[in-house]
């Protein structure tokens, strides 16, 4: 049973004059601004420094030079600081200028959009989302100059270290003066551009990537998503296992050594209906991962969360109610999607999307009883489609959620935690909790969410005992955030706090922040101990080995042995929790994902997903037996399911999924042990003789006719001008809301 001591420790607290909007850490410095737009500078209101009357509409940091932070006013007036707030230089600019980004590499360089009126007689150049100015800074805001019209969007291009990229290169979509949607780069802030993709809708970068969208072809409503991979600038259209689906919505889930996860809609109506598809290393060739991942339509935000290495947890809904609810669909029901909501489900890949699993429940609640759970019962944890607050957290090899056991994700939460990446499960408390994790420290914080918060629980021991810290302030959480060894509670204060006498003056004019700090080193236990003695008696650490979902210690192709704090070592980590030793090992089934074209069976097997047929070709090709290797994984030898040669000549067979999938997956296993460490295999298979030269040649008539048909409706509806109304796709919400953070370096 969980022990739950008191503490009455003094905490350092600060009312605000409105619930907090940001927080920026400038060194030891912490800025914090009020959706007043009032200014505090560690909780010292910083305005009587600035214009008094002046309020602020957001914070901006640079990644050049942390020091230097942009506070933008909400008119025509902002200011700079390059020593985080030692002393500030106002600037002044238009009062319209918007949407500020910063150049990631050049603190002095910075970009904001203006809108403006179009000529409406001109309709080629007057198109919706293409009514913004592009404006360039390169002296801090001092002076500002119109550099592109007629813009829908704009960044700064050099994410990476390209000696042949420059700092000031841009990237923007725009309307030409023909009247054509393209997206160009351009070096010299658009005196010249190089163009990128004509006919294009919009981008969005990744560290590795640049996704542009386009239209799918004259006769569709969906779009294509081409990428250009950083050092290149050649787009290159996706290809996807199902070509005959159209596309509607795209978000961009992760990239992992070169691997693109993403997630498309294929459904217009249903955009929060997703697939996830992941893509080879050249992020072109994509393969099915998972059907049915769950998106918000407010953020467009998926639920897909990136525990560790090759670690993935996403929700999705049911299968077999999702073909019940197109069924449903068809006949025009109205209550499907509702329904629908209620059959969410977890799942868990520890082959980096390869195979997907449902997330073993936990044994005990989190009173030490025995958990009674009828059915195929998993657990269910909350994503941030609909509970960004009570999303799971994850850092090294602790991870923390909210949800349910059961068949589906229910509506009354516990609060559960993993210590191995997400194999074993413990529920740790009862409701819903905002958490989170001091980094390497080992102490993690827990606040309720479901009642109006005047304690802090916190642990030393991954959930085994809790200590509770009375606050001397009631408040609705927002939230918790930790950063250079402090953890930073807020939200909004009750009314009784406040001293409100009547209901009616509990109103958003009337709301107050509360920010309450919790510094470690005041609940500081002893230092942990034994780092180099990991796994003896008396150490306070122990080894740990990452193992896939059957419990095999080889991921990616390596063994890797871990040194972690022990879980009932009541005590504060220094340490960073490092592998100690690596090694590689032989390559098994669990080192290949299914190539393009291909999907798991009930057996695991890679099996086609329609009709595959070789094509044309002379002497021998090397074919696809299913499988490709695992993005980063470093296996050497043992089982190769790679390509392998065969004669043209020979290959005229169709390949068609077989029926006996038990027979496929003995075969398959044979195959294995066959194979051993041989990489190349020649295969012999019986020529099918064909016959009928009259039907090849109707086909031949009947593809011809579908050209011309095909070329006269681009010339009309293409190459028109005329844009098709359709609903907007959609990468990460917009820059005010929470990005997709899957990404590493984020």
């Amino acid at each position: 049973m969980i022990t739950l001591l008191f503490l009455q420790v003094v905490l350092s607290q600060k009312i605000l004059d409105s619930p907090l909007e940001q927080v920026v850490w400038c060194k030891s410095e912490t800025f914090i601004l009020s959706a007043k737009g009032m200014v505090y500078k560690n909780y010292t209101s910083e305005m009587s420094k600035l214009t008094s009357n002046l309020t602020i509409r957001e914070i901006l940091q640079s990644e050049a030079d942390p020091q230097v932070l942009y506070l933008i006013g909400d008119f025509d007036t902002s200011y700079v600081t390059q020593n985080c707030g030692k002393t500030y230089q106002k600037f002044k600019h238009e009062k319209t200028l918007h949407d500020y980004r910063l150049n990631p590499l050049e603190a002095h360089s910075l970009m904001a959009f203006k809108e403006f009126r179009c000529n409406v007689t001109n309709g080629n150049l007057c198109k919706e989302k293409y009514k913004k100015q592009l404006y360039v800074s390169n002296d801090y805001g001092s002076n500002w100059r119109l550099v592109l019209n007629r813009t829908k969007d704009a960044i700064w291009d050099k994410l990476i270290e390209l000696p042949e990229v420059p700092d000031s290169r841009i990237v923007a979509s725009y309307l030409n003066d023909q009247g054509h949607v393209q997206v160009s780069y351009s070096d010299d802030y658009f005196k010249t551009m190089m163009l990128l993709r004509n006919n294009s809708y919009g981008f969005y970068q990744t560290k590795e990537y640049l996704f542009i969208l386009i239209d799918a072809d004259p006769f569709s409503k969906g779009y294509d998503l081409e990428v250009i991979k950083q050092g290149s600038l050649n787009p290159v259209e996706l290809v996807l296992p199902i070509e005959d689906h159209q596309k509607y919505t795209f978000t961009v889930l992760d990239t992992v050594n070169g691997s693109i996860f993403i997630s498309i809609s294929h459904l217009e109506d249903m955009p929060k209906i997703m697939n996830i598809y992941q893509s080879d290393t050249s992020g072109t060739k994509y393969t099915l991962s998972l059907l049915n991942n769950v998106r918000s339509l407010d953020t467009g935000n998926c639920d897909f969360e990136f525990i560790m290495r090759g670690i993935y947890i996403a929700n999705i809904y049911d299968n077999d109610e999702f073909e019940k609810f197109k069924m449903r669909r068809s006949s025009k029901s109205t209550d499907g999607i509702k329904r629908l909501e209620n059959y969410k489900q977890s799942r868990i890949t520890f082959e980096q999307g390869g195979e997907w699993h449902s997330i073993k429940a936990p044994k005990y609640d989190y009173k030490g009883q025995a958990i009674q759970c009828n059915g195929d019962c998993s657990l269910h944890l909350l994503g941030r489609s609909e509970a960004p607050r009570n999303r799971i957290v994850s850092h090294s090899y602790i991870t923390i959620g909210t949800g349910n056991t059961g068949i589906y994700l229910g509506n009354e939460y516990k609060t559960y935690l993993s210590r191995d990446g997400g194999h074993t499960w413990f529920e740790i408390l009862d409701g819903m909790h905002i958490y989170d994790i001091a980094e390497n420290t080992g102490l993690i914080v827990f606040v309720s969410d479901e009642e109006q918060a005047n304690e802090i629980l916190y642990t030393w021991d991954e959930g085994l005992t809790f200590q509770k810290i009375k606050m001397n302030v009631t408040m609705d959480i927002s939230n918790v955030i930790y950063k250079n060894g402090k953890f930073l509670f807020h939200g909004i204060s009750d009314s009784k706090t406040l001293g409100v006498a009547k209901e009616d003056d509990f109103t958003q004019s009337a709301l107050k922040g509360i920010i309450v700090s919790l510094d470690i080193n005041q609940i500081m236990v002893r230092e942990c101990q034994g780092f180099d003695r990991a796994g003896e008696q008396d150490s306070d650490y122990e080894f740990w080995y990452p193992t896939n979902y059957a419990g095999d210690k080889c991921l990616f192709g390596r063994r890797e042995k871990y040194i972690r704090r022990k879980q009932r070592a009541q005590c504060y980590n220094n340490q960073a929790n490092l592998p100690v030793q690596t090694e590689n090992c032989p390559c098994t089934k669990a080192d290949w994902e299914c190539d393009v074209g291909f999907k798991r069976d009930v057996y695991s097997n890679c099996i086609p997903m329609k009709e595959i047929r070789p094509k044309q070709c002379k002497g021998t090709y090397m074919k696809s037996q299913g499988y490709r290797k695992i993005s980063g994984d470093q296996c050497q030898d043992g089982v190769y399911l790679g390509p392998i040669e065969v004669d043209c000549q020979q290959e005229e067979l169709s390949i068609i999924p077989d029926t006996n999938q038990k027979d496929l997956n003995n075969q398959v296993d044979n195959d294995q042990q066959q194979q051993g460490s041989v990489t190349t295999k020649k295969v012999q298979i019986t020529q099918k003789k064909t016959s009928g030269g009259g039907i090849k040649f109707s086909y031949l008539a009947f593809g011809i006719i579908l050209l011309f048909l095909a070329f006269f409706a681009k010339k009309k509806y293409l190459d028109s001008g005329k844009t098709k109304k359709r609903s907007p796709a959609h990468y990460y919400p917009s820059r005010q809301q929470e990005k997709q953070s899957l990404f590493t370096e984020l």
